[in-house]
């Protein structure tokens, strides 16, 4: 699992948040596989200065759209000390998500975001993660992030 890993995971050094979208693009070899990485940067952060995509307990998800894309692309990036994402949201991001998604599939990367969600609303499991303590919930929830799967945090 840990090769498979870094495809979709990385530490981050960024301590600006459009620095650490593009860490977390260059860094993980998921995007790799789009077509055109430099155009998809772009989309993500067109999409940001739009309106933040921090979303509070210390994540964001961050996203953008490309056309032609047959599944969405989903990485991970954490950063220990934490980058400002938005004044709303005055708490530092540890837990920056960045997700590749085509229109045409808005179904599956709102099934993506909506799976993401219900892990990262539980404190503990946020915790867990952002302490590397390799629980059960969080090998679970890695292993479906490095096989781009995402099914909904068991209750």
């Amino acid at each position: 699992m840990i090769e498979s890993l870094e495809r979709v995971f990385t530490r981050l050094e960024s301590t600006d948040k459009y620095d650490a979208i593009d860490e977390v693009i260059s860094k993980c070899s998921i995007f790799d596989e789009l077509e055109d990485k430099e155009k998809f940067i772009r989309a993500v952060h067109r999409r940001e200065r739009l309106q933040s995509t921090g979303i509070g307990h210390g994540v964001a998800i961050a996203h953008g759209k490309l056309h032609h894309l047959d599944k969405c692309h989903i990485a991970l990036g954490y950063s220990e000390h934490g980058i400002v994402f938005d004044e709303h949201y005055p708490e530092p991001v540890q837990l920056v998500f960045v997700i590749a998604s085509c229109q045409s599939r808005q179904g599956e990367y709102i099934h993506a975001v909506s799976n993401i969600l219900s892990w990262v609303h539980d404190s503990s499991f946020r915790e867990d993660l952002r302490e590397g303590r390799m629980t059960d919930q969080v090998v679970t929830f890695l292993s479906y992030l490095a096989n781009q799967t995402f099914i909904a945090r068991p209750i």
